[in-house]
């Protein structure tokens, strides 16, 4: 497993919980040419098992099944 790539998961989970619905996250999947885009209310991170949830969506996998993962604070909503 890559720990770059861990370690980013990990400071992602973080950011989403501590900034809980203002986080926009990322996700490219290692076999998926496309990002997935959202903005998490809440997320976990359990061994190499992510779950990152947005509203009733919720994104989840395996960190080795990832090829990138990007997290960004937006503005709070009102």
């Amino acid at each position: 497993m890559n720990a770059e790539l861990t370690r980013s998961v990990s400071d992602a989970v973080s950011m989403v919980n501590e900034h809980a619905g203002a986080a926009c996250v990322r996700l490219w999947f290692a076999d998926d040419p496309a990002e997935i885009d959202f903005v998490a209310s809440s997320a976990s991170l359990a061994g190499d098992q992510f779950q990152f949830r947005s509203g009733f969506e919720t994104y989840a996998g395996v960190v080795g099944d990832l090829r990138q993962i990007k997290v960004e604070v937006i503005g709070r909503p009102n």
